[in-house]
């Protein structure tokens, strides 16, 4: 399953960049017909703003048992790439697509998914890897070895899983983010992939958020991050297009304080982009 958001103003005769968003774990589909929170916000202002945001689910994230997630047994990130990949070939065959400008995004799995593209395909202008995975020894033994046994009994398995062994293989710009106190995907994972770029001679951007753990929930430090996030979207994507001049306001996007029932604050700590207007 697949979907497309396209902007409001969408116009077949025109070429438009496209953010894939990408989570690709086992048994964790992301196309719903259901409330998305800030991210689904986020995804929804990118679309405003002329960038189509393209969210497929490949086949071992589909949800439907057991059996679809058997591809992934001893073999992390192949089978999700090809069917990622098939994905970005129907895309590229859409008239309204160009093809030299997609980017594709994911956090913890989709972290470890965007590495791997990067450095496993040619299809990407750009990622965004966030609580990336990069070596699967590093990860608890309850899921890794659910799908990859122990690192005893399948060692190519391991390495051939783990992005950081082909960081010398890094195609498009990268961009690393993890919170310091990850005690989820701990921040082993990316220090060993940026180790292993500087090596490897590749450059790449990095940003890390203190005091926070696997998800980066403190507002401010939040909007921070959905700063960041799309000033290297529009910049590695290279749109101009429909960009509204907003965009780079550092006021444009800012937690919105509201009330809630339950507290004063944040509801359910979500963020809120952009201006509510005061009656």
């Amino acid at each position: 399953e697949a979907m497309l958001i396209r902007p409001p103003d969408f116009a077949p005769s025109r070429r438009y960049p496209v953010f894939q968003h990408t989570y690709g774990g086992p048994h964790a589909q992301q196309v719903r017909n259901s409330w998305a929170g800030s991210a689904g916000m986020f995804y929804q202002m990118l679309a405003q703003h002329g960038i189509l945001v393209w969210i497929i689910d490949n086949r071992t994230a589909s949800g439907k048992g057991a059996v679809s997630t058997w591809p992934v047994y001893l073999h992390l990130g192949d089978q999700e790439l090809r069917d990622i990949e098939d994905g970005i070939t129907w895309l590229a065959e859409q008239p309204y697509v160009d093809a030299t400008r997609i980017g594709i995004e994911g956090w913890s799995y989709g972290g470890f998914l965007t590495s791997y593209a990067l450095t496993h395909s040619d299809s990407f202008a750009m990622g965004i890897a966030g609580g990336t995975v990069t070596d699967w020894r590093d990860y608890d033994t309850i899921y890794t070895e659910r799908y990859l046994r122990t690192p005893q009994n399948n060692p190519e398995g391991y390495r051939h899983s783990s992005p950081r062994f082909n960081a010398a293989d890094l195609h498009g710009e990268l961009l690393l983010i993890h919170g310091t106190m990850d005690d989820n995907v701990h921040l082993q994972n990316t220090l060993q992939f940026v180790y292993a770029l500087q090596k490897a001679g590749k450059q790449f951007d990095l940003m890390l958020y203190p005091r926070s753990r696997h998800g980066v929930t403190d507002p401010e430090l939040n909007t921070h991050l959905r700063h960041k996030m799309l000033d290297f979207i529009v910049d590695q994507l290279d749109w101009e297009g429909n960009l509204n001049p907003k965009f780079k306001d550092s006021h444009y996007l800012e937690p919105v304080p509201v009330t809630d029932t339950r507290k004063e604050g944040y509801v359910d700590r979500w963020i809120v982009y952009g201006r509510i207007k005061k009656e």
